[in-house]
């Protein structure tokens, strides 16, 4: 399939993710598809309203679109649209307005449907955080629930290892563009065609940035039914992640260290602020209330009213 027009379109300057939503809909409304719209001067006129410097800017990019496309091809890489019924519902339910308008994936979308858990944490975790991830992603994986987190080092890859180590799935959120993808030395042996999905929400050629980091968080958050935060520091990516979980409403589980290392001295500031602790023997999590979040939502609020009022 070419995704050329999708891609001239999405390229061109002045186009944002506000906008490629009303095509979207536009299109499936009139049965139309992004090559109709991109061959047609009078259809692409009236949809940006005939504003001319978008409408060249579009036509500038077909040479470019068309490159990318051979490449997406060439890897297997599709798209899934925001009014697609493949689109995860949940991730529209949590973002709203805010979820992205398109998710270049390369993997097992069927993942995407599945019960799930995310993961935060320090790219520097301590030896004890990754092993305590480590263990909640088998922990996961043995119940066949999704794991969820970003592409780092430290928290993120310990997660996906231990899940698909153990017959589990796993989805990568990348905070790059697909094409930049390089399948890491920690999980290429334990990848098959249907325990992974690598997702993004970018451009396929964007580099990363922190930006973009932060902002894929929120994609990460919307697929999970829950958050495990291993380790956080006052500041940086994971402190955000926490927080905005929270905001979110969504359950955030915290690791709750006898002794907190210096990677994880933010942990005690979201137990403070409702997130809910796990404790657990010789280094062995237990994690019944995730289970109990994921299998009903009420379950949540009674366990956060008795955390508060403690």
């Amino acid at each position: 399939m070419s995704y050329e027009g999708f891609l001239q379109v999405a390229l061109a300057k002045g186009v944002g993710n506000v906008t490629l939503k009303k095509i979207i809909v536009f299109l499936q409304e009139q049965s139309l598809s992004w090559n109709d719209l991109c061959c047609d001067d009078s259809l692409l006129n009236y949809v940006f309203n005939y504003k001319e410097s978008i409408v060249q800017a579009i036509k500038n990019q077909g040479e470019h679109a068309k490159r990318i496309s051979e490449k997406l091809h060439k890897k297997n890489i599709g798209i899934i649209y925001y009014q697609d019924p493949q689109y995860p519902k949940k991730l529209k339910k949590s973002l709203g307005e805010k979820c992205p308008a398109f998710l270049f994936y390369k993997g097992n979308i069927d993942l995407l449907n599945k019960k799930s858990v995310g993961f935060c944490g320090s790219r520097k975790a301590s030896s004890k955080g990754l092993s305590i991830t480590a263990n909640c992603a088998q922990q996961l994986a043995k119940r066949d629930i999704v794991v969820v987190s970003g592409y780092a080092a430290g928290t993120d890859i310990a997660a996906h290892k231990s899940a698909l180590q153990h017959s589990g799935g796993t989805i990568f959120v990348l905070a790059e563009g697909i094409l930049r993808l390089s399948i890491k030395n920690e999980i290429k042996d334990f990848l098959t065609e249907k325990n992974h999905l690598f997702l993004s929400q970018y451009m396929p050629e964007l580099t990363w940035n922190v930006g973009n980091a932060m902002k894929r968080n929120s994609v990460i958050i919307g697929l999970s039914s829950a958050m495990i935060l291993v380790e956080s520091g006052k500041s940086g990516g994971t402190f955000a992640a926490g927080n905005e979980t929270l905001a979110m409403g969504r359950p955030l589980f915290v690791i709750d260290f006898a002794q907190h290392e210096v990677s994880a001295e933010a942990n005690p500031y979201f137990i403070e602020r409702g997130g809910i602790p796990i404790r657990g023997k010789s280094g062995i999590p237990y994690l019944a209330r995730v289970f109990s979040a994921i299998e009903d939502r009420n379950t949540i609020k009674e366990l956060s009213h008795l955390i508060l009022s403690n």
